[in-house]
């Protein structure tokens, strides 16, 4: 049941972002399963290797005492990027900035600035969040999705942190 009084109200701020962890696979696979079709939606063991691979970052977004939202990113070194493995949000919390949440977090966590994901041509919710968040289309692969559907490949990269010396020099400086 969607729960109508809340609907369109951003709820990034009452919302917790935590590392998912082993204990959180059946809530998780039961969420994606609500999130997408069964054609795209993950196995309780694709989950559990995502919790329990040490370099990815796993995470979820609580709210109302249930998880609501996930995603993971597998920082690849040798590729030099991080790759947004699955994010996804409770359509009943959907349009709420909850998904923008999640994918600053998993930017902040991650150790490498570039980062790339796969999306389905069809799904403009999904692509317009990610443009919003700077990311740019590189590529598409057609017949990715085991449908037959085309993925576009997207990619974003983050400017580096500042370096100690200019947060001195700026720090020290006046307006």
């Amino acid at each position: 049941m969607r729960d109508e009084s809340r609907q369109g109200q951003n709820l990034s701020g009452l919302v917790q972002i935590e590392r998912a962890t082993w204990r959180d696979v059946r809530a998780l696979t039961r969420l994606d399963k609500r999130c997408f079709r069964p054609i795209d939606a993950f196995g309780w063991f694709e989950f559990l290797g995502l919790c329990l691979w040490p370099s990815v970052i796993t995470l979820k977004a609580m709210a109302d005492g249930r998880i609501v939202g996930f995603i993971a990113g597998d920082p690849r070194r040798r590729a030099g990027h991080t790759v947004i493995v699955t994010i996804g949000v409770d359509p009943d919390y959907q349009e709420r900035g909850i998904g923008e949440r999640l994918m600053r977090e998993v930017e902040a966590r991650s150790p490498l600035p570039r980062f790339r994901l796969m999306v389905r041509k069809s799904n403009a919710r999904a692509i317009n969040l990610y443009r919003k968040l700077d990311y740019q289309i590189v590529d598409s692969w057609p017949h990715y999705y085991g449908d037959g559907e085309a993925a576009y490949v997207m990619e974003k990269t983050s400017p580096p942190p500042p370096s100690p010396e200019v947060e001195q020099r700026t720090s020290g400086e006046r307006e």
